[in-house]
């Protein structure tokens, strides 16, 4: 099959999982850094390479309809995917809800916006066993009712896997249903810094924003120039998380849950996400709230799906506020 890695189908199991959501990191106090879909292979200590990890979250939005092909893009659903790649063993841990049973499930080599050939099938993975979760212990409203599926598949192809791991943002996977044959949720792949257990994998969570603002200041610069620069974001995510700065000003993003877990962030990367939206971002977890709870496994944080939230262009008076709106998802991965 031209393009597509050939593959030898392991055993699929069901994970149980909790999802929940996070929303908002602010950006224009951020220094730029590299951007998180490039990075070289991992090696271990005798020299031989580690494992790479990767995680997108899915949504029907994302999706790309091809005009006069098949139905694309489902509006109530969501999916989240982690990948493990070792030595030619690609692993894959997924989630999903809102949407029909899937079809097919593959990787997909293209840029956001545009779609690309088929480059690793997991579909002969589904059907081995799915089952719904349950709510979940510390789990908020909306976090319940997700059904998952776990595999591994051996590609052939080392070129594939060299991209894949050299510019995962340049990949995308892919959920089908029958419903939606052309695809009906689609998510970028990011790389995840720290990695993760794929056997808790899906105990990672992600949410979007049900209400968020960033926040934005009048400030001078040293040019006298005056500018709208971040000061704050004000959001509420899935599950009662709430979102914002440590305090105004400060450049530290927290997000705290019902249960008095909480946790700060830290940049590692960022990745423009097009024009009039915030940058997506990576994002190292620290606890600062509860021993126990939603958050107190949390090691990294990432920013995805983005849209709008950019800073007002133009002039502007000193000591003036500008809050503007935006949607998120935010993913926490756990250890």
């Amino acid at each position: 099959m031209s393009g597509i890695a050939r593959t030898r189908s392991r055993r699929s199991t069901v994970i149980g999982v909790a999802a929940v959501a996070a929303a908002g990191v602010m950006t224009a106090v951020i220094p730029a850094v590299a951007d998180s879909g490039g990075s070289h292979p991992r090696t271990g200590g005798n020299g031989e390479r580690a494992a790479s990890y990767f995680v997108a979250g899915l949504r029907g939005a994302n999706e790309v309809p091809v005009e006069g092909g098949p139905a694309a893009g489902d509006k109530d659903g969501v999916a989240l995917e982690f990948v493990r790649v070792k030595g030619t063993t690609v692993s894959f841990a997924v989630k999903w809800r809102g949407t029909d049973k899937p079809t097919a499930l593959h990787i997909h080599q293209g840029g956001k916006g545009a779609n690309g050939g088929l480059k690793i099938d997991f579909t002969g993975q589904l059907g081995k066993g799915e089952g719904e979760t349950g709510k979940g212990k510390g789990l908020g409203k909306g976090l319940s009712g997700w059904r998952t599926a776990t595999g591994a598949v051996e590609v052939a192809d080392a070129a594939v896997l060299a991209d894949f791991e050299a510019n995962p943002t340049g990949f995308y996977a892919n959920l089908h249903t029958a419903e939606f044959p052309g695809g009906a949720v689609r998510g970028q792949f990011h790389r995840v810094t720290d990695g993760f257990d794929l056997s808790r994998a899906l105990h990672g969570f992600q949410a979007p924003v049900v209400k968020g603002e960033q926040i934005y200041a009048c400030q001078e610069g040293a040019d006298g120039t005056r500018a709208f620069q971040q000061h704050d974001v004000r959001a509420v995510l899935a599950g009662g998380i709430a979102h914002s700065f440590v305090r105004p000003g400060s450049g530290t993003p927290q997000w705290v849950a019902p249960d008095r877990s909480a946790v700060t962030g830290s940049l590692i990367a960022r990745s423009p996400n097009g024009a009039g939206n915030i940058p997506e971002l990576d994002l190292r977890a620290q606890r600062s709230g509860a021993k126990h709870g939603l958050f107190a496994r949390t090691t990294e944080i990432l920013r995805l799906n983005t849209v709008g939230g950019t800073a007002p262009a133009g002039d502007c008076e000193p000591g003036a506020l500008a809050a503007v709106p935006y949607r998120a998802d935010y993913v926490f991965i756990q250890r």
